[in-house]
């Protein structure tokens, strides 16, 4: 967290005159750009990276290239911060947060915070004791920009750390090794890293350091996108099958020309292999990484290089998958073929992805020849990460919110929007239920939402997830919350990332998602049988006797060996009056339930 300043005095101005003398001062004004060659350390990886700072206009890039991993770069070209991810794909990082975090960074890459004409809020900090040394700290609040925390060491005045907080993390840049080179003092070693997103940490060993007095303007421009979608067979686009499983939208492809599999497509995430599928595939693995999603915590990953990835006509070449061990729970499909892992921003940013919900395909087209035909209302989207965003009302209360098809549930409302709106005590009372996720669980309550609206659409009581989750991306402050399966079903969305821009048109397939009606909440976490996570107090299950903890190994006489979560959702969700009996074992016994859907 960044702390609150103090409104004492401090000994600020005298600090910052130190912290000039000590990098060079004056020497400074004949520099006009600063880069930094270097070996990096990524992932258990290794390989260079770049980093360009225009002193004078405060433009930054930073670009990677990991072994294994490949290219990535983040470049503030003096109006917008472009992120290059993995894939070679490039997108705007242009959400307020985003904008908001530039200005404070540009700020810092000027070395603004050194002048008397600063414009920004500069006061001091409690010293704190860190890696066993004292340090001072200020506190930085420039103007339209987030705040961030210095801290230098007392003895050589040197800059030490920054810190600032991300929407669901806290990041750190630190600085050391400090050298005199050209009368100017400079680090030769930069590490950052954050509390829960530690997927782009990195430690880099500066071997040089380059100066111009003008910068080069292609230093600071937008990273070119790699690996450009391929249409096969001439073809101006491909529509494929989907299949919606237990509300997952699942899509196949094809890796490296072996027979497809099935991928949850999802605008929230990356290229990613359970770890049974990349077995399968012969693809290994290397690196160390861990990485954060929905759940609270993190999971490990490596990282491997696929070739091809195609789905229908539609082709990506030279591409980086990350390799998860994600639990049975995740990829289980009883007996049909297990879910392979997913697929998201690489296919998003470089194809206009059409997904019909009620008819069950999905059309790609290449981002540079797509213009929308339909009439349906254009819904802005924006970035603050990887995760598409769109505005939306709840209850009559504005945010942004993450658009996401890999959330295959409800609408999810986050803490800190729930208490700035007062949405947290409208709905004191719900079922408490638990999600799950990359890196985790995640805890909710389940209330029905007045009216929720979106593009100009109302849907009234919209059941909804109230989360105040302490880490995760459903922790973040700066988003209302997400929107997935529940609203997204209803349209035909187009996600068009070239113009900043989701389509969602009206479609005579779309339908209103379907309601469990068995009154209870079942996980597949073991092949042989659904373990009841949650009964809802008053409902049929709770009739019938059904508690947390109950083990149905079986459904209408067939084992649960041989169903999925999936084929039980289609059961609970079924016309009210249908008749499922459940084999249920509690506490060793077992015992046979009629459940009748109301």
């Amino acid at each position: 967290m960044i702390p609150s300043p103090p409104t004492a005095p401090c000994r600020a101005p005298l600090l910052l005159a130190q912290m000039k003398s000590a990098i060079g001062g004056s020497a400074w004004r004949r520099i006009g750009e600063v880069k930094a060659v270097a070996t990096a350390r990524m992932s258990g990886l290794s390989g260079t990276a770049i980093f360009a700072s225009d002193v004078r206009t405060g433009r930054y890039a930073q670009r990677f290239t990991i072994s294994v991993m490949g290219s990535s770069a983040q470049v503030y070209d003096g109006r917008t911060v472009w992120s290059q991810d993995i894939s070679g794909g490039v997108h705007p990082l242009d959400a307020t947060f985003a904008r908001e975090r530039a200005v404070t960074n540009a700020y810092l890459t000027r070395q603004e915070y050194l002048s008397s004409s600063s414009r920004a809020r500069v006061t001091c900090l409690a010293n704190e004791v860190d890696d066993g040394r004292v340090v001072e700290r200020l506190f930085v609040q420039p103007v339209h920009g987030i705040p961030a925390v210095l801290a230098v060491d007392p003895k050589t005045h040197l800059l030490d750390s920054v810190t600032e907080r991300l929407p669901s993390s806290v990041a750190v840049t630190r600085f050391s090794d400090y050298r005199e080179l050209d009368d100017v003092v400079l680090p030769f070693t930069i590490a950052s890293g954050s509390v829960s997103e530690p997927d782009d940490d990195y430690v880099a060993n500066v071997r040089r350091y380059v100066f111009r007095k003008r910068a080069d303007a292609t230093d600071f421009s937008r990273p070119r996108q790699l690996h450009p979608a391929i249409m096969l067979g001439g073809a101006t686009s491909t529509t494929v099958p989907l299949r919606i499983d237990g509300r997952q939208l699942l899509v196949w492809a094809s890796i490296n020309g072996h027979r497809s599999m099935p991928f949850i497509l999802d605008t929230g995430g990356h290229a990613i292999l359970t770890t049974g599928a990349a077995k399968l595939l012969g693809i290994r693995g290397s690196g160390a990484g861990t990485s954060g999603g929905s759940g609270a915590g993190t999971v490990a990953l490596q990282y491997a290089p696929v070739f091809s990835v195609r789905i229908g006509r539609a082709e990506l070449r030279d591409q980086r998958f990350l390799i998860i061990n994600y639990p049975y729970e995740f990829y289980e499909r009883g007996q049909r073929q297990p879910l392979a892992g997913i697929l998201g921003l690489e296919i998003f940013e470089r194809f206009a992805a059409r997904i019909d919900y009620g008819r069950e395909r999905l059309t790609l087209t290449p981002l540079a020849h797509y213009t929308h035909a339909s009439g349906g209302v254009a819904l802005p989207i924006t970035f603050q990460e990887d995760m598409p965003m769109g505005y939306a009302v709840a209850d009559g209360h504005r945010g942004l919110f993450g658009i996401d098809t890999g959330n295959a549930g409800v609408v999810i409302l986050f803490g800190t929007f729930l208490r700035n709106t007062g949405l947290l005590h409208v709905y004191s009372k719900g079922i408490a239920v638990q999600g799950h996720g990359t890196g985790g669980s995640n805890a909710a309550t389940l209330v029905t939402l007045r009216r929720f609206e979106i593009a100009g659409r109302t849907f009234r009581r919209v059941p909804a997830a109230l989360t105040r989750m302490q880490s995760g991306s459903f922790s973040s402050w700066t988003e209302a919350g997400n929107v997935g399966y529940e609203i997204l079903a209803r349209f035909v969305p187009t996600f068009d990332y070239a113009q900043g821009l989701l389509y969602l048109d009206e479609s005579p397939f779309a339908h209103e998602p379907r309601r469990v009606r068995a009154g209870f909440i079942a996980e597949k976490v073991v092949p042989n049988s659904f373990i009841v996570a949650q009964v809802v107090p008053g409902s049929v299950a709770a009739d019938v006797g059904m508690v947390p903890g109950d083990s149905i190994v079986a459904v209408d006489g067939k084992p649960a060996t041989q169903l999925s979560f999936g084929d039980l959702y289609a059961l609970v969700t079924g016309k009210p009056g249908t008749n499922i009996r459940l084999t249920i074992v509690h506490d060793g016994k077992r015992r046979v339930v009629q459940l009748i859907l109301r």
